[in-house]
């Protein structure tokens, strides 16, 4: 049941919403004061990586490492998981559009779910100007 049909965009939202609440409390209990986010926990995972230090892995990096155990679970479950190889455009556009989404969140100091979930919540301005930014962005990349 869980897997095999689509859910409204506003349950989906919802979910999300209420992850990113549970975020806080969550990652406050292991030492980490901070809520829902992708970059700088990739960025520990890197540098676990590289130099073994266990100071690097938080709760943040097994919110990252559990993205990808559960969207490996929800393609399997919705039977739509396949080892697939793009096209060299896409492998091209996908690779450059990662590294300008790389230099976005450094220059906004964060991701856009850091920004989006996280700095809405608290009021930040920062995260209110991202938000309007990428609403923006959207539409207009969208539109034209």
């Amino acid at each position: 049941y869980l897997f095999e049909r689509r859910y409204h965009p506003f349950v989906a939202g919802i979910a999300v919403g209420l992850i990113a609440l549970l975020a806080w409390p969550m990652s406050e209990s292991t030492g980490r004061p901070y809520g829902l986010g992708i970059t700088t926990p990739s960025a520990n995972l890197i540098n676990y990586l590289v130099s073994g230090n266990s100071k690097f892995i938080d709760w943040g990096v097994l919110l990252v490492l559990g993205i990808f155990v559960g969207s490996y679970i929800a393609a399997r479950g919705s039977k739509e998981f396949k080892w697939r190889l793009p096209d060299k455009k896409t492998i091209r556009n996908s690779a450059f559009g990662g590294i300008l989404m790389g230099f976005g969140a450094s220059l906004a100091g964060g991701c856009s779910i850091g920004n989006g979930l996280v700095e809405t919540a608290t009021m930040s301005w920062q995260g209110w100007i991202g938000l309007g930014s990428m609403i923006i962005g959207v539409w207009f990349m969208s539109y034209f």
